[in-house]
């Protein structure tokens, strides 16, 4: 009976052990959180791959950097032309100028420049110079359409003169100064007017003085010059 009894016992325990072998189970965990997790049982041995999730991170892009406004940006450099001239009872002449002008600061402008001007001058002579100047200007309210500005700084003009019987070859050394008006119509171009007081002295070597008025002579001249132009910005 005891036999009957304990077979069945045994059976049991027999199955209920194999079972839970082969439930048992050996996992590897991996070092780097990116590689598989390999599980393993024991016999009949079963491997069962399972990847990590790796939690991604959510990639907030930049926004792109604002486009600069072409009319916000500075503008530096710019070429300058004028037309202008001295016109009086005895004295007329007139001509054109061209100039590279920076802009270094909003507030200050540098021109130079040379040009052609052409006429009769104070004795009634022909005359035709070729200025070369170098000017400062200073702007008063760059951040308007409408900027005034002063303008003050060094030349020199070589001139040529048809007298009675001869041609004169002179050469001047001086300077002016003067104020103006600006009008910015577009960022790239602006209008100008302005006048000018030119006060200069003859420096080549001809011994003869330049203006003879009776028993008056002088090397030294001046005048007033007003112009008109124009201002091209890159």
């Amino acid at each position: 009976m005891l036999r009957f009894i304990l077979f069945p016992v045994i059976a049991f325990a027999v199955l209920f052990g194999s079972t839970n072998a082969v439930r048992a189970e050996v996992v590897i965990v991996p070092q780097d959180s990116s590689s598989q997790v390999v599980v393993k049982t024991k016999p009949p041995t079963v491997v069962v791959v399972k990847h990590n999730t790796i939690p991604q991170a959510d990639v907030v892009q930049a926004p792109p950097p604002p486009k600069q406004d072409r009319k916000e940006r500075d503008r530096k450099v710019g070429l300058h032309f004028d037309f202008g001239g001295t016109f009086g009872p005895q004295v007329v002449m007139g001509g054109f100028q061209g100039a590279l002008r920076f802009r270094p600061k909003e507030h200050v402008g540098i021109d130079l420049g040379s040009g052609y001007f052409a006429g009769n001058d104070y004795q009634g002579f022909y005359r035709t110079e070729i200025p070369v100047t170098a000017n400062a200007l200073f702007f008063v309210n760059p951040q308007h359409k409408l900027q005034l500005y002063f303008l003050i700084g060094p030349g020199l003009s070589f001139g040529r003169v048809d007298t009675f019987n001869e041609v004169r070859r002179m050469t001047h050394i001086g300077g002016q100064a003067g104020m103006g008006i600006e009008w910015r119509l577009a960022p790239a171009f602006a209008l100008n007017v302005d006048v000018r007081g030119i006060l200069r002295h003859r420096i080549d070597s001809d011994p003869r003085p330049e203006f003879i008025d009776g028993t008056r002579s002088t090397n030294t001249s001046g005048g007033a010059m007003l112009t008109f132009g124009g201002t091209i910005y890159f």
